[in-house]
């Protein structure tokens, strides 16, 4: 299947983020199984936006329905620090899909997701404001998540 253009849609970079987890909780209960992985640390780098995550502000949510099918619904909520102190609330959702590397035959977990960024009245408030769209990639050794955003233009 070719790429899709949309004319006059463009996607810019916009930042990256990283995301190290010191821990993992999974359960299962009568709707399935589910998973809250809370943010240890993490890094925020690019040309709209530079700080950090604020350890423990949030977490990932999992739900495992049907893996194969469907992927794994993600269901995020953090806080970043931009590097000159603004506070920014971030909420992902999307889907986490594993893929075989067929160079090493491992199993690569890839993320794609639409964020919703909500910042206060100031430098970063035109992020409440703009759409974009995120990619991502489950990392091991250690243990961490990491995303790219782009704004819709």
């Amino acid at each position: 299947m070719a790429d899709l253009q949309i004319p006059g849609l463009e996607l810019e970079y916009a930042f990256s983020v990283t995301i190290y987890f010191a821990e993992r909780i999974d359960f299962k209960g009568p709707r399935g199984g589910k998973g809250y992985v809370p943010p240890a640390r993490g890094e925020v780098y690019g040309p709209l936006l530079n700080g950090r995550v604020v350890p423990y502000s949030g977490a990932d949510y999992a739900i495992f329905d049907d893996i194969a099918t469907t992927g794994i619904k993600v269901n995020t909520h953090y806080m970043l620090e931009s590097d000159d102190g603004h506070w920014i609330y971030i909420n992902n959702r999307g889907y986490l899909h594993r893929t075989p590397d067929h160079n090493t035959g491992e199993v690569k977990l890839y993320f794609r997701m639409t964020p919703l960024f909500e910042a206060p009245f100031g430098p970063y408030e035109w992020m409440s404001r703009t759409m974009f769209v995120g990619t991502g990639e489950r990392l091991t050794d250690p243990d961490r998540s990491q995303f790219t955003y782009y704004r819709v233009l």
